[in-house]
């Protein structure tokens, strides 16, 4: 479907609309028709969301369409019934949300706590936030017991410094949180760990076999300067040299800069432009990687990130933007 052909998809979603009657008896039905509707327009994943207004028999109507070169069109229709855009939006449904992740909303008070324990480097605020959602739908199913949720609490606790009654009364009051809102996000920190645990280990035999050259064990030394270095002065003729900085190490190939990581035992690479200067550095020596309780660590974590980062792909995502 192209840009210009969804004009007449449009006109006939405002008619759709238009048609729904808008009492709380009809939703079911209204349901119904929009179902249909979208049935009839195949690629457009029409959702119809409904609205009832507080202490209200009256129901408002909005319908979600996927535009095909991305993005989601909302599709209103204002009564005019003498209430003004400003106060009647107050109560849409979506008014105090920031966005939606395969049905799950997060309303801006929960994105900023989100922000606030999300620090991931590379991935910009949207990114932390769609990832979040991602674990939270998938981890609300996980069991879990009231010793897990307060070691979450303990945990969170040591981390801000909140040690005492006093002081956890304050962050509450100061974040707008009850007592009860709390204990909730604990409790859903305590799934998410829980879960984060068991997918790292279920993942990680799979992918340590599909990528055993990233969990050689190795030992490197390298050097990042501001002016190139030869890999001949790696053997200890740098002790004039002061614009650098040198790394001696036994980790995983995969955590080694990246123009290491391919390096045999006995090798070398560089200089080569990197960090906004220059790398060299050699491998001196490389072991096939082991099954141990290290290496599966790293490759569970690993593999639950890309299963994150997938997931995070293939999710349905719709933005409030107010």
């Amino acid at each position: 479907m192209t840009q210009l052909s969804l004009g007449p998809a449009l006109e006939s979603g405002v008619n759709l609309l238009r048609g729904l009657a808008r009492r709380r008896s009809a939703v079911e039905e209204a349901r119904r028709t929009a179902a249909a509707w979208a049935q009839a327009h195949p690629r457009l994943g029409a959702q119809l969301v409904t609205s009832p207004r507080p202490g209200s028999p009256v129901v408002d109507y909005d319908l979600l369409i996927d535009h095909p070169s991305g993005g989601t069109i909302m599709l209103a229709v204002q009564a005019e019934d003498g209430t003004s855009w400003l106060v009647d939006h107050s109560t849409h449904w979506a008014a105090g949300y920031v966005l939606t992740v395969d049905g799950t909303h997060v309303s801006a008070s929960e994105a900023m706590l989100m922000l606030r324990s999300l620090t991931r480097p590379g991935l910009s605020p949207q990114e932390e936030l769609v990832r979040f959602c991602v674990l939270r739908n998938a981890a609300e199913q996980e069991d879990v017991g009231l010793e897990e949720v307060q070691a979450a609490a303990d945990g969170f606790r040591r981390r801000r410094g909140l040690l005492g009654h006093d002081a956890m009364l304050e962050w509450l009051d100061r974040m707008g949180m009850t007592a009860e809102a709390f204990h909730e996000h604990m409790t859903m920190t305590a799934k998410d760990q829980r879960f984060r645990g068991r997918m790292r280990a279920e993942l990680a035999p799979a992918y340590l076999d599909r990528h055993r050259d990233r969990f050689a064990q190795v030992r490197a030394a390298w050097v990042l300067s501001d002016a190139p270095v030869e890999a001949a002065e790696l053997d200890g003729s740098l002790a004039g040299r002061w614009d650098l900085r040198l790394t001696r190490t036994r980790t995983l190939a995969g955590e080694l800069p990246e123009p290491l990581r391919d390096v045999p035992a006995g090798g070398a690479a560089g200089p080569v432009p990197f960090e906004e200067g220059f790398l060299t550095g050699q491998v001196l020596e490389r072991q096939e990687a082991v099954a141990d309780a290290v290496t599966l660590k790293a490759a569970g974590e690993a593999a639950f990130d890309e299963w994150v980062t997938d997931a995070a792909r293939e999710a349905h995502i719709t933005w409030h933007w107010l």
